[in-house]
C-alpha cells in the first residue's frame, strides 16, 4: 500500500528540478537502497530515498520521469513521516510555484494537505489493523515492510506492541532502526551447478541475522544450501551457526542480534567447519 504523487510543470521552459535539488530544498537525509533493500547513505540513484534521521519510518522515495517530479509513500508508516510527505509536496510546488498536482492519479489543490495527512493516517491505521487480524488469525506467521535502513519482519510480537496505534508504530519504526548492528545479508553463488548462499559475519560486530536464511522478495530460487563465512575464509552451515550461538537478542520477527568474540568464532569453526558444497 502506498502513496504515488506526481508534480507536473506546466510548461516546458519552467526551470528543471534535480533529485539533488530537492534534497538541499528540503534538508532531510538521503540515500540508495542496494540489491538487499539496505540503504547506501549519501548516494543518489533513478529512485533515492529521502528520510528525517530524526524521525526514521520508511523513507520517500523520489525519482525524476520526463521532467516530472514523482514522489513515493509507503503505508502504513509514521504521521510524522506522512507530513513530511506533504512538506516536500508543498517545497517544490512553491519553488516550481504551482498550486496543484497529482495524487494517485487526481488533480488536487495544494491547500488540501491537512485532508490528505488524514486520509494516510487513517488508511495506516487500517494497514496495522489487517496485519493484526492476519497474524492473530494465523493467516500469516509475519509481513516484511521495508524500513529505511533495512527490511523489518512484523510478527505476532510485534503487533501486540502497537497494536493499531499509529503513535506507538511510529516509535517502534524509529527505534529499532536506531540499533548500531550491522544488517547482514547473503551472497549467491554457483558451486558445482548449485545455488548456495552465504552470509559473512565478522568478531566483535553486533550483527542482525536471520533465524531462517532467505533471499529478500524471493529474487533468487534455488537455493540447495547455506553457509556462514566466519575467519580466513572457513564456512559453517547456518543451522550450525545459528543453533549453537550462545547469546541471542531478539531484533524482530525473523531475526536476532549476535556478537561474536574470536573465542566464540574459533570454536564454531574447530566443530563444524566445512567446505562449500
Amino acid at each position: 500500500m502506498s502513496v504515488n504523487v506526481r508534480i507536473t510543470k506546466k510548461s516546458r521552459f519552467k526551470k528543471k528540478l534535480k533529485i539533488e535539488d530537492i534534497v538541499k530544498m528540503t534538508n532531510l537525509s538521503y540515500g540508495v537502497c542496494d540489491e538487499n533493500y539496505r540503504l547506501i547513505d549519501n548516494e543518489f540513484a533513478k529512485h533515492t530515498l529521502l528520510y528525517d534521521k530524526n524521525n526514521l519510518a520508511r523513507g520517500i522515495d523520489v525519482s525524476i520521469e520526463n521532467d516530472d517530479i514523482i514522489l513515493l509513500l509507503s503505508l502504513p508508516t509514521s504521521s510524522s513521516e506522512i507530513r513530511l510527505f506533504y512538506k516536500v509536496i508543498t517545497n517544490i510546488c512553491n519553488n516550481l510555484k504551482l498550486k496543484k498536482y497529482f495524487r494517485e492519479e487526481e488533480l488536487v489543490d495544494l491547500n488540501d494537505s491537512d485532508k490528505f495527512i488524514e486520509y494516510d493516517e487513517e488508511a495506516s491505521i487500517a494497514g496495522l489493523n489487517d496485519l493484526k487480524e492476519k497474524i492473530s488469525s494465523n493467516s500469516y506467521q509475519r509481513f516484511e515492510i521495508f524500513g529505511i535502513y533495512n527490511p523489518i519482519s512484523i510478527g505476532e510480537k510485534e503487533v501486540s506492541y502497537f497494536n493499531n496505534d499509529l503513535e506507538k508504530f511510529s516509535e517502534y519504526l524509529h527505534h529499532i532502526q536506531s540499533i548500531d548492528a550491522y544488517y547482514a545479508t547473503p551472497r549467491v553463488y554457483k558451486v558445482a551447478d548449485k545455488l548456495v548462499g552465504i552470509y559473512a559475519i565478522g568478531s566483535d560486530i553486533p550483527s542482525i541475522v536471520p533465524i531462517a536464511p532467505y533471499i529478500v522478495l524471493n529474487q533468487i530460487d534455488g537455493i540447495s544450501s547455506w553457509y556462514v563465512m566466519l575467519k580466513d575464509g572457513k564456512t559453517v552451515k547456518y543451522s550450525d551457526f545459528i543453533e549453537n550461538i550462545n547469546k541471542k537478542e531478539y531484533y524482530d520477527a525473523n531475526h536476532v542480534i549476535v556478537t561474536l568474540s574470536n573465542s566464540e568464532i574459533f570454536n564454531l569453526i574447530k566443530k563444524f567447519s566445512v567446505e562449500i558444497e
